[in-house]
C-alpha cells in the first residue's frame, strides 16, 4: 500500500479561470464565432477580456449555424462585430445563410486586406457578381475560395476574382448552375489553380478541356454530378496523367454536404415553417382590395416587425449590462434607485387611488343631493295640483 498516496490527501479540482492566458485563447479559439458571441464571452470578466483578443478574431467561423438561428438571431450584425473585434487581421472567414454584396464591402472596408480563405455558402441572391467584383482587387492574398448555392454569381464574378486574385490555389464552384462560360472563365483567369471543384455543374468535354489546358498546376477535380462531361478515350487517359486526384460524375457524395438545392428541407423542418409564413403573408397582402385595406396591412405588419425587434436584445444593451455587473458598486446603487423609484411610484398609485376614492365620493354625494332635488321639486308640483 502506498502511504504517501493516503497522506496526500483528496486531489485539488483544477480551475478552469487559473490557465494561462494562451492556453485559455487557445481552448475558445476551437469554439464557432455564433458560440462565443451569444455565450462564451458572458461567462467571467477574465473570459470577456480573452474575447476581445484581436488574435481570437483571426478566423470566423459562422457555418453549421442551422437555419432556426440564422432566422431568430441578426446574423449579419453579429459577423460585422466580430470583424470589427479581428482589427485587420483577419485572414479566414466562412458565411452561411446570410451573406450579402454589403457584408462583403464592411470586410474590405474594415481593412482585411490579408484575407487568405474565404467561404460563402447558401448565400443564393445575396452575394451577387457586383459584390464580388468590388472586393476581388482588393485581396491580393486570397488562396482559397469556397461558393456553393449562391446563384447570383457568374462568369463575371470569376474573371474578377481571377484577375484580382493571382495567388488563388483552391476553388470551389458547387451547385450554382455553371456551364462552360464559368469553365472558361476558370481556365482563362486562374492558371494557379491546384484544387477545383465543380459539383453539379453543367459542363461538358470542351469545358473540361479548357480547363485542362488552362490550369497546368491542377491536381485534383471534383466532377460529382457533371452528368454532361463524358470521360472516355484520350479525355479521360489526359485526366488520369494531368491528375492526381480525380472524381468522375458517378462518384459518391458521401462527404459533400450540399446534395442540391432543396437539401435543408430534408434537415431542418423550420423551412417549412418560415416558407410557409412567407406564402402566408404574400397571400394576404395579394388579396388585399382598397387602399385603406393595404394601409390596415402595412401597419399590422410594422407593428409585428417592432414587436420582435423588442423582443431580440441588442448587443450594446448586453454588454452595457455586461459592464454594470462587473462594478457590483454601480450595479448595487442601480438596484437602489431602482427600488426607491419603485417605493416612489407606490406612493404616486396610492395617491391616485386614494385621489380617487375621495373623487367618488364626491360625485355620490352631488348624484345623491340632486336626486333628492328633483324629488323634492317633484313632490311640491304634485302637492300644488291637489
Amino acid at each position: 500500500m502506498d502511504y504517501q498516496s493516503i497522506n496526500a490527501g483528496p486531489e485539488k479540482k483544477v480551475n478552469w479561470l487559473d490557465l494561462p492566458h494562451d492556453l485559455t485563447l487557445m481552448i475558445i479559439g476551437k469554439l464557432t464565432t455564433f458560440e462565443i458571441l451569444i455565450s462564451t464571452q458572458f461567462v467571467c470578466p477574465k473570459w470577456r477580456r480573452i474575447c476581445m483578443d484581436p488574435l481570437l478574431w483571426r478566423t470566423i467561423n459562422m457555418c453549421d449555424i442551422g437555419i432556426r438561428n440564422s432566422v431568430d438571431y441578426k446574423l449579419e450584425k453579429m459577423c460585422r462585430h466580430a470583424i470589427d473585434r479581428s482589427c485587420g487581421h483577419l485572414i479566414d472567414i466562412s458565411i452561411e445563410y446570410f451573406g450579402t454584396d454589403d457584408l462583403l464591402k464592411y470586410i474590405i472596408d474594415s481593412g482585411c486586406h490579408k484575407l487568405r480563405h474565404l467561404r460563402l455558402v447558401q448565400c443564393f441572391y445575396g452575394i451577387s457578381d457586383k459584390g464580388l467584383c468590388e472586393i476581388a482587387e482588393k485581396l491580393p492574398l486570397l488562396e482559397e475560395l469556397d461558393i456553393t448555392l449562391c446563384s447570383g454569381v457568374s462568369s463575371i464574378a470569376l474573371e474578377a476574382i481571377g484577375r484580382g486574385c493571382p495567388l488563388l490555389k483552391s476553388f470551389k464552384y458547387n451547385n450554382n448552375g455553371g456551364d462552360n462560360e464559368e469553365a472558361l472563365a476558370i481556365a482563362q483567369n486562374m492558371s494557379n489553380l491546384h484544387h477545383l471543384q465543380l459539383v453539379r455543374n453543367y459542363l461538358d468535354n470542351s469545358g473540361l478541356s479548357a480547363i485542362l489546358d488552362g490550369c497546368p498546376h491542377l491536381e485534383s477535380l471534383d466532377l460529382r454530378l457533371c452528368h454532361d462531361v463524358e470521360l472516355e478515350g484520350e479525355l479521360r487517359t489526359r485526366c488520369d496523367e494531368q491528375l492526381k486526384d480525380l472524381r468522375d460524375p458517378n462518384a459518391p457524395l458521401d462527404d459533400f454536404k450540399f446534395c442540391g438545392l432543396c437539401f435543408e428541407i430534408a434537415y431542418d423542418d423550420a423551412v417549412f415553417d418560415y416558407l410557409n409564413e412567407k406564402r402566408v403573408q404574400e397571400r394576404e397582402y395579394s388579396e388585399i382590395a382598397s387602399d385603406d385595406t393595404i394601409y390596415e396591412y402595412q401597419k399590422r405588419e410594422a407593428e409585428r416587425v417592432e414587436k420582435e425587434n423588442l423582443d431580440e436584445a441588442d448587443w450594446e444593451e448586453i454588454y452595457a449590462i455586461w459592464e454594470s455587473i462587473k462594478n457590483p458598486r454601480l450595479w448595487y446603487k442601480r438596484l437602489i434607485r431602482g427600488s426607491n423609484r419603485g417605493k416612489k411610484n407606490n406612493a404616486k398609485s396610492k395617491k391616485k387611488k386614494k385621489r380617487g376614492r375621495k373623487e367618488y365620493k364626491i360625485n355620490n354625494q352631488k348624484r345623491i343631493y340632486y336626486e333628492m332635488e328633483d324629488a323634492h321639486e317633484l313632490l311640491q308640483s304634485s302637492v300644488f295640483c291637489f
